[in-house]
């Protein structure tokens, strides 16, 4: 039996996001894949269910049910649970899929498709499912979509807000600074606004259609999170009220500890999540 892993866990944030009441499993068809830089594919996938679906944040993720030798299937069109992992666990054993988390990259309801930027790892241990689902993944293939939720919930008047992502956070931080409505009801990130993003190189920098000042950082032969420090270069933190951190779990820890200093975020005025971790296998 493959095990089942939990949500990527966001150890606080300033409100709890709108969530779902019940969560949808069910089967989706992979109908195109594309290249977008040498460590980013996008996959697109296709599901009669995908034309209603809705969206809670801009930073939506969803799970992705990675068949393994026994393929996989749901039981009737979908199967609905309390909570994403029990939606999976109504999947019989035989066919019971590896979960990995991903954003919603952006999503057409009148296609009844969604894309999904998936990062590549290459071989060895910075692999896992996800990136080998994704490597190998052809137009036809079958996979499986739990819903999830959305984290990106900036408190109330938090025009000046402040984004760290590393590659594998990438995808989320594009779809929040691109959106027209990142969080209803909520205020956008408005002047003096600031996001840091770390890649592993130059050819992991995009453009992204935003007012927000985008600040990359090329690790090269860099440890991974030696931007860290540069988080705070230029930054009246004074006038931050909002923070979202997510990338690798140390430099989420580090980044959290630097912004919620003397002076600094309200720790509850910080949503944070570690993606990854250094040395242990990625999605």
């Amino acid at each position: 039996m493959t095990p089942l892993l939990r949500l990527p866990r966001v150890l606080r944030h300033a409100e709890p996001p709108a969530r779902r009441e019940t969560y949808r499993a069910f089967l989706a068809t992979v109908v195109a894949v594309e290249d977008l830089t040498p460590r980013m594919r996008r996959v697109t996938l296709r599901a009669p269910q995908l034309a209603d679906y809705r969206r809670v944040r801009a930073d939506d993720f969803f799970a992705l049910l990675i068949p393994g030798d026994g393929g996989i299937e749901i039981p009737g069109d979908e199967i609905t649970a309390e909570t994403p992992r029990g939606v999976a666990e109504l999947i019989p054993e035989a066919q019971r899929p590896t979960l990995r988390w991903y954003t919603i990259r952006a999503h057409r309801p009148s296609s009844a498709e969604i894309d999904v930027d998936i990062v590549l790892h290459g071989s060895g241990l910075a692999s896992g499912p996800g990136s080998t689902w994704a490597t190998h993944a052809r137009p036809g293939d079958a996979v499986g979509i739990a819903e999830g939720n959305g984290v990106y919930n900036p408190v109330p008047d938090a025009e000046r807000q402040l984004f760290f992502a590393d590659i594998t956070a990438l995808p989320a931080l594009i779809s929040i600074l691109e959106s027209a409505d990142p969080a209803p009801g909520r205020p956008r990130p408005g002047t003096g606004s600031i996001a840091h993003i770390e890649v592993p190189s130059e050819e992991d920098v995009t453009e992204i259609a935003t007012d927000v000042d985008v600040r990359w950082h090329v690790r090269g032969t860099e440890r991974t999170g030696f931007s860290v420090p540069r988080i705070l270069d230029g930054v009246d933190v004074d006038g931050i009220s909002y923070a979202w951190l997510c990338a690798e779990a140390d430099m989420v820890k580090r980044a959290r500890r630097l912004v919620s200093g003397p002076g600094g975020v309200s720790k509850s005025a910080i949503t944070f999540s570690g993606y990854w971790r250094h040395g242990q296998a990625r999605s």
